[in-house]
């Protein structure tokens, strides 16, 4: 898997580009999507997805 820096620390482009939370394969969209679907905080992302941590967290909401 060929992964780029997009200069926020915890967000790597895969190899088609999609932004993905860095050490994960998760990708951005999908935080983005919990955040807008519910309203979550980031507070709550990190109780909902407790293999994130605030920093890949705060980087992808940053990076969106």
């Amino acid at each position: 898997m060929v992964q780029t820096a997009t200069g926020y620390k915890y967000v790597q482009l895969d190899e088609r580009k999609m932004p993905i939370i860095a050490g994960t394969r998760m990708k951005v969209v999908e935080l983005v999507t919990s955040v807008k679907a519910y309203g979550w905080s980031p507070e709550e992302l990190a109780y909902q997805y407790p293999h994130l941590t605030m920093s890949q967290i705060h980087s992808a909401l940053a990076y969106y």
